[in-house]
């Protein structure tokens, strides 16, 4: 690799975290590790668009709230937007919490939602749709984040819960990464089909009827499947492929 495009490549970098002042997932470490999957998702990254008119007219919700992992929403939604594809961040809307339950919210969480790397907070993301105002017949595609906070809080929105079940059913690529996989537990569309996650989840996903893979993506039709950050680029792949194939 040239110099030249080393450079480049840790301006994009950088472009995608900041410094850490606590347990954090680091992008910088993530993609200049010498793994396999490392290295790809370094390309993924870091490498300009293969077709800036790969993806043209397809149109895709990454469904996530507050807590979702950095490098996995913003890596998804570049490589996608600058693939051609129109790319929405869909979130539930704050609503009213009980007093007793001493929840707060700065009043940016009503049109942003929080993004982090494991346990530091990142920069806030706009809202584009809320859950309560998609439709199935809207999408081409639906993503599934990770990060522990989001997918825990995303799982009891009815909205959201129907909302992946339609494009389940609708036989739409429906994926998750990560924690992710929680709100296909909760959307329960689980049960009988091959899937993989983070490794601290599997058993979740054993106890929701799936049959769990320790592979970096699994695709059961058009359930589609990933473990770790490092695994998105095989995640996106399988998704683009049931997208340009138009079938599952």
């Amino acid at each position: 690799m040239s110099t030249t495009t080393q450079a480049g490549h840790v301006n994009r970098m950088q472009q995608l975290m900041s410094t850490s002042p606590v347990p954090s997932i680091s992008t910088e470490l993530l993609i200049t590790a010498d793994g396999e999957l490392n290295r790809e998702l370094n390309a993924f990254l870091c490498d300009p668009p293969s077709n800036p008119n790969l993806l043209t007219g397809k149109k895709i919700a990454i469904c996530c709230t507050n807590g979702v992992e950095e490098v996995e929403i913003l890596g998804a939604h570049r490589w996608l937007t600058e693939h051609g594809a129109t790319v929405h961040i869909v979130s539930p809307r704050i609503g009213e919490f009980h007093p007793t339950l001493g929840l707060r919210f700065p009043p940016q969480a009503a049109t942003h939602v929080l993004a982090i790397r494991l346990m530091e907070n990142a920069g806030w993301l706009k809202i584009d749709k809320y859950t309560d105002e998609v439709k199935a017949s809207e999408y081409d595609a639906v993503l599934l984040p990770g990060g522990c906070w989001n997918p825990d809080a995303l799982r009891m929105d009815l909205p959201c819960r129907s909302f992946v079940q339609a494009m389940y059913e609708a036989k739409k690529p429906t994926t998750a990464i990560c924690h992710g996989q929680w709100v296909m537990v909760s959307a329960e569309i689980l049960k009988g089909k091959r899937a993989t996650a983070v490794w601290n989840i599997q058993v979740d996903l054993k106890n929701a009827g799936a049959t769990v893979l320790d592979e970096p993506c699994v695709v059961d039709g058009n359930l589609i499947t990933a473990r770790f950050p490092y695994d998105l680029p095989r995640l996106i792949q399988a998704m683009v492929k049931q997208l340009l194939a138009g079938k599952n």
